[in-house]
């Protein structure tokens, strides 16, 4: 019995002590640090801002508390009341005055100079002396009684990115305060984004997604949302509706609904649910909004999409591209605008499937049916190809072509997809991959083919295999016969051709008892073209008069030949 009263005794003390810490750090009036920003966005130190919290159920007033960063200390005055359950975000810089720039309203509020002039701005706000370290630092509110509550971090959360406690009403220690895992990096005045809520239904522009990836103008396509029970419990009945901003403001109006209200069903913890509308619309750029009805976490209930719908072909184009150089020679890719205006491309982006960049920063224009280069390295491109007349940029960030295959992206400024093209190997070094009909879709396998000129790339110029080409073999030979007796008449024949595209062609000649005499071309993928014979052979001597048997092989999806003769006459 005496040890049982020991061991209570003990308990007892234990979780005296245990409540002191925690009264201690919560202090007793129940007021907290709940939030901090201490790495400004964008380097604009005037946005840094401390959120206290309420956890008393009644309005409470500060006058009398201490709030201290470093150096400075804020006394509250009398009447500075912080209400129930709620929020005062202490801000280094509240609202812009000229010639500042940059405050706490115009980052997160409406921008109008004015606090809790809307919606958005629905939670106390006060203008205080404050300087916060990024990587490590201390906070400390002290109530009348010098009771104290304090945030002490040790790193850097990252540009934008505050510092959330967990539970509010838990302690102050390191292993109570996380990131904030919210999208835009901070939420002041809302529920922190790490402390668990019952009833939290979530979407992110993530979850949601067009199918198919790129819609054409007049041409159905689905909206997809995909909504998750991001809370604790049983998520309440709710709705999902589905906007359309075509003004780009962000505010969401009735007459931009693109969809009635669909209804969410109450989900179990962790399960999520996919919601879509079909949709069609003309040529344009659109962003989409999926909005959740109001539940315990209102920031994370809406989210956006950037979407293209272009017409079959886009105004700029993909038109060439090089991804297996020489070895003293660049990468690059060949843009072309098919269209007769001048198209801007500042802060359009360029890469493979999995990273894309910045093409130039500058207000730079592609003139109507022009072509433009883009290389990872300029001095190599222009030492290789010193005959290039276009505009060429050198990419500072440039994605590497692989050569086994890879995909090609351009995006707008708007990050919406302008063109892209895959390819599944390199040719040889040096050797272009070439687009037809620019004014057919870069998705067509059938629109693409090695480049066919003898230098291996056509950068700057009108690409070799829109020259002509047919479904069938043709050869025409002139003169026949010809003299090659050095008179200046009539000394060779030109062999004139067309084969289909994606073929190679071999010409060879043959004597009458089938002795190969002279090969004028092997196995080279030309789409059409104009070879010369002077009348010599293989080891360049002059042939005997008579008739000679030209002999053409084409392969490609098919193999095919042709079979003719010329006549070499004397003078």
């Amino acid at each position: 019995m005496k040890k049982t009263f020991v061991f209570f005794k003990l308990f007892l003390v234990f979780l005296i002590i245990l409540y002191q810490e925690n009264f201690s750090q919560t202090n007793s009036s129940g007021i907290v640090i709940n939030e901090v920003l201490a790495n400004e966005p964008k380097s604009y130190t005037k946005l840094e801002w401390v959120e206290l919290y309420n956890l008393n159920s009644y309005d409470f007033d500060l006058g009398g508390f201490k709030f201290v960063s470093k150096s400075d200390t804020t006394e509250f005055p009398s009447g500075t009341i912080i209400p129930g359950k709620g929020y005062l975000v202490l801000a280094r810089k509240l609202v812009t005055s000229p010639p500042d720039s940059v405050s706490f309203e115009g980052f997160w509020g409406d921008n109008t100079g004015v606090w809790g002039d809307s919606e958005i701005e629905d939670f106390l706000t006060v203008e205080i002396k404050l300087s916060l370290t990024n990587s490590t630092g201390v906070v400390t509110l002290i109530d009348p009684e010098n009771n104290t509550c304090s945030f002490t971090w040790n790193k850097d959360c990252g540009d934008g990115i505050s510092w959330e406690k967990i539970y509010p009403d838990s302690g102050d220690g390191l292993d109570n305060w996380t990131a904030c895992i919210y999208d835009i990096g901070s939420t002041p005045g809302r529920l922190n984004s790490v402390t668990p809520a019952e009833n939290d239904l979530s979407i992110k522009s993530d979850d949601l997604f067009i199918s198919p990836e790129n819609p054409k103008e007049d041409q159905l396509f689905r909206l997809n949302a995909l909504v998750r029970n991001v809370g604790t419990q049983r998520s309440e009945a709710n709705t999902i509706t589905f906007y359309s901003d075509y003004n780009f403001d962000g505010e969401l109006t009735t007459d931009e609904m693109i969809s009635l209200p669909q209804d969410i069903f109450p989900l179990a913890p962790e399960d999520s649910l996919l919601f879509f509308s079909d949709l069609m619309f003309s040529k344009g750029s659109y962003r989409f909004y999926a909005e959740i009805g109001e539940d315990d976490k209102v920031y994370n209930n809406l989210a956006f999409i950037n979407v293209k719908i272009s017409g079959e072909i886009p105004e700029v184009v993909i038109n060439e591209f090089l991804p297996n150089p020489q070895s003293d020679g660049a990468e690059w890719v060949e843009l072309f605008n098919r269209t007769d205006s001048s198209i801007f491309i500042k802060n359009w982006l360029l890469g493979d499937s999995i990273k894309q960049d910045i093409i130039t920063e500058d207000e730079f224009l592609i003139e109507p049916y022009n072509y433009l280069i883009i290389t990872e390295d300029l001095n190599k491109f222009q030492f290789c190809f010193p005959q290039t007349e276009c505009s060429i940029i050198e990419q500072k960030g440039w994605s590497t072509l692989n050569n086994t295959g890879d995909k090609i992206i351009l995006k707008d400024s708007l990050g919406f997809i302008m063109d892209q093209v895959s390819y599944t190997k390199s040719w040889d070094n040096g050797v272009s991959w070439e687009r037809v009909d620019y004014d057919k879709s870069s998705d067509d396998e059938d629109n693409w083919w090695r480049c066919v000129y003898g230098e291996g790339a056509t950068p700057c110029n009108k690409n070799s295999i829109s020259l002509k080409y047919t479904d069938d073999v043709n050869l025409a030979i002139s003169p026949d016969p010809f003299s090659p007796d050095g008179d200046g008449f009539e000394d060779s024949a030109i062999f004139d051709y067309s084969i289909p595209l994606k073929s190679e062609i071999s010409i060879k000649i043959y004597d009458v008892k089938g002795r190969l005499v002279k090969t004028l071309v092997e196995e080279q993928p030309l789409a059409s073209g104009t070879i010369f014979w002077d009348g010599k052979d293989d080891k360049n001597r002059k042939v005997r008069a008579g008739i000679y048997v030209v002999f053409v092989e084409v392969q490609g999806e098919k193999k095919s030949f042709l079979k003719t003769t010329v006549v070499v006459a004397k003078k």
